[in-house]
């Protein structure tokens, strides 16, 4: 079958000399120039969209927040107790992203030590980078028998008893990259402090803090 065309440059003879002498370049869909261009573009859209899918990645895979446990004072239950009525916490919550803004919600906060549990709930807030102070009023969930409250063998200077208090924060977390919103995760962050109980003030203060570790779900 013969190439119909108005232009004479491209009728049949003239395609088959320039098959002839210069590759068929002129003749047909694509000539070989065409083709190497075309797949140079095509490995560059490629490139590009994995570049950009690695920085999407890297930017909406946040680290994990921390939290530590910044101080704690407790209230005893009474002039003979060694059970805590009441616990003021303050957390620090940090967030190591420079990017990506953390959404707490659902918090609970909860302490824990031999023969009692504490529990409070807290606002939802947000976090840009950088710490923020995470403050809760713990009280206390059931009557302790004042031996229960006491971990055998542990006194502090001073023979006065000492608690070791277990609290726990838990919650929802999500992140927020411009417009974009993630999912909801389940956090959870422990902490171990140790209590003196200065028993003849009716109050405890927590003497040794510490970081707590941090999982998300």
């Amino acid at each position: 079958m013969s190439l119909i065309t108005d232009d004479p440059d491209d009728s049949p003879r003239h395609c088959a000399t320039k098959r002839h002498h210069h590759h068929g370049a002129g003749c047909g869909r694509f000539s070989g120039t065409g083709r190497r261009r075309l797949l140079i573009a095509a490995s560059s859209a490629a490139t590009s969209i994995i570049a950009l899918a690695i920085i999407l990645w890297l930017t909406l895979r946040p680290s994990a927040p921390r939290f530590s446990l910044l101080a704690a004072t407790a209230a005893v239950a009474g002039p003979n107790s060694t059970g805590i009525a009441r616990l003021d916490t303050a957390f620090v919550a940090h967030n190591p992203n420079a990017r990506a803004t953390a959404l707490y919600d659902r918090l609970q906060l909860r302490a824990s030590y031999a023969g009692g549990q504490l529990a409070a709930s807290a606002e939802p807030f947000e976090q840009t980078q950088g710490d923020v102070v995470l403050t809760a009023l713990m009280s206390s969930s059931s009557s302790v028998a004042p031996a229960a409250a006491v971990d055998v063998g542990e006194t502090a200077a001073g023979g006065r008893p000492t608690l070791l208090l277990r609290l726990r924060v838990e919650g929802h977390l999500r992140w927020k990259v411009a417009s974009w919103v993630s999912g909801r995760r389940a956090l959870a962050a422990e902490c171990v402090a140790v209590v003196v109980l200065e028993q003849s003030q009716s109050r405890a203060v927590v003497v040794q803090g510490s970081q707590c570790a941090t999982t998300l779900q």
